[in-house]
């Protein structure tokens, strides 16, 4: 089950939540909180109760399946209708014009009724204060009223019994009521149920943190794990690469070395190998490397792939495609005003004028050159094919660095004079709506995806390259015959050139 094809992967939302659990706890926390204080600053109840015997002594409800006067049953199911009947606009009225002080100070024989005792007393309100019920389900009635106000609770209460009797025999000739026992001031407060509440705001809390979790699951389309591409899309993944963490501001420190980190070499040689296998039946000897969006590790790919394939004895030409936005220069470290692509496509330089040789073994550069103003006539011109055939002549791979499929039409112009597209995705950045956006441009127009490339930070946790990524790790090691990898480090950072440093990283992306 893939949540992107329709349907939701329910261990991955399991995972996805258990990953922010804290957010549920603070929640719940809160939840908690909100409900405890709320209940415990509700001010205090008092409920005063009577009872209420029922009779049935209409023998014409033989026909509705009573069998006597005395059936406790038929009894017990009139509580329903006498319920309604007793909260009945009539019967609230007398309710509230009942006597309940028959005698005043000095003799007076004045009655006081409910509502002159208490101004503002509704029948709304008496009838969401007072409930019937039967008493285990015996012809026994229990009438109840709860208030904030003890001697309030027990006036209604009391008055409700004496009124009910009579207002049901009048409404319902289907039975008899009689007071029992009338109600006393309540003396103690309800028992308050603080925590008992505080637990309900806590499950409403962490149910709430869930399903908010749940929505911004389904909500999320960024690439988590490499099977979500094998799953959803036709193009292999050539392979993993791990994106290298830290702080390092010098672009060259994250180029591809003899003293670069074990996996990272074999991943870039299985990389290397992968594609090459790839090309073995294709005409053509030039690779793009793309993306969808700008930020995925394009451009880090290609310089490292370029090295790689290098490395193997390969001749290549690595060039800068992206004219908006040349960033090769800082991770080589030559001129970025050296002329390039733009400069031999518009005719100002010549091809080996526009080259930087010597930059690594191997390995040539054509550096973007001028930003033009028109960058994508350039790349679908008559010259660009004439250059691309003349350097396929001179090198054994020719690697070009171009803008992303969904920002720029660029890489679309040159899928007539090429292998086909490497397509980079970046873990946790890329999305499924650009992903698939950019291979149905690049179908429409031909350009064929050779494969993609895995680019992440966490392709050595779960089953990527072992079960425990420090396992992965020593594995790796046992065959590292190099310098130490503190020792490598030291040593690559004294060596590296320092003429260019670029502030921010994700340019090179």
């Amino acid at each position: 089950m893939n949540k992107h094809g329709g349907s939701i992967d329910l261990a991955r939302l399991a995972v996805y939540i258990l990953k922010r659990i804290w957010l549920v706890i603070i929640c719940a926390a809160i939840g908690f909180g909100f409900m405890y204080w709320r209940a415990s600053k509700a001010p205090d109840t008092y409920t005063a109760s009577g009872t209420m015997f029922v009779t049935n002594s209409n023998p014409n409800l033989v026909n509705y399946g009573y069998t006597s006067t005395s059936d406790i049953s038929s009894a017990v199911q009139l509580v329903n209708i006498y319920s309604e009947v007793v909260k009945s606009e009539t019967v609230m009225q007398r309710v509230m014009e009942y006597a309940i002080e028959p005698a005043g100070e000095n003799g007076n024989t004045e009655d006081v009724l409910l509502s002159q005792k208490y101004p503002g007393l509704s029948t709304a309100y008496i009838r969401n204060v007072i409930s019937m019920k039967s008493i285990h389900e015996t012809p026994m009635v229990q009438v109840s009223c709860t208030t904030q106000n003890p001697y309030l609770s027990a006036d209604i209460c009391n008055s409700v019994l004496q009124v009910a009797p009579a207002a049901i025999k009048d409404v319902v000739a289907a039975g008899e009521a009689k007071a029992q026992d009338y109600a006393g001031v309540p003396l103690f407060a309800n028992a308050r149920s603080d925590r008992k509440n505080g637990l309900i705001g806590a499950l409403a809390g962490a149910v709430a943190a869930c399903a908010l979790l749940t929505i911004l699951f389904l909500m999320n389309r960024r690439v988590e794990k490499p099977s979500e591409i094998t799953d959803n899309y036709t193009p292999p993944i050539l392979s993993y690469i791990r994106r290298a963490k830290g702080d390092e501001k010098d672009a060259g420190a994250y180029l591809l070395s003899d003293k670069s980190e074990m996996d990272m070499v074999e991943s870039y040689a299985k990389l290397r190998m992968n594609l090459l296998y790839t090309m073995n039946e294709k005409m053509r000897r030039t690779v793009l490397v793309t993306s969808a969006i700008s930020g995925e590790g394009k451009s880090t790919i290609a310089a490292n792939l370029a090295v790689s394939l290098a490395m193997s004895g390969k001749k290549v030409l690595l060039a800068d495609a992206d004219m908006r936005r040349a960033c090769l220069s800082e991770i080589f470290y030559y001129d970025p005003n050296s002329p390039g692509l733009s400069d031999v496509l518009i005719g100002n330089v010549k091809p080996k004028e526009a080259i930087v040789t010597s930059v690594w073994e191997n390995l040539d550069i054509m550096p973007a050159g001028s930003v033009p103003s028109n960058p994508c006539e350039l790349l679908e011109s008559p010259a660009m094919q004439n250059l691309l055939q003349e350097l396929e002549e001179n090198y054994d791979m020719i690697l070009m660095d171009v803008p992303p499929i969904n920002i720029v039409s660029d890489p679309l112009a040159l899928s007539g004079q090429c292998a086909g597209a490497l397509f980079v995705v970046r873990q946790e950045f890329s999305d499924h709506r650009e992903i698939r956006r950019a291979l149905v441009s690049a179908e429409m127009t031909g350009l064929e995806v050779l494969g993609f490339v895995f680019y992440g930070e966490k392709i050595h946790q779960g089953r990527y390259y072992s079960r425990r990524s420090q396992k992965g790790y020593q594995y790796y090691n046992k065959y590292d015959t190099r310098v130490p990898a503190n020792d490598k480090q030291n040593s690559q950072n004294k060596t590296r050139k320092q003429t260019s440093r670029n502030d921010n990283r994700g340019n090179l992306e």
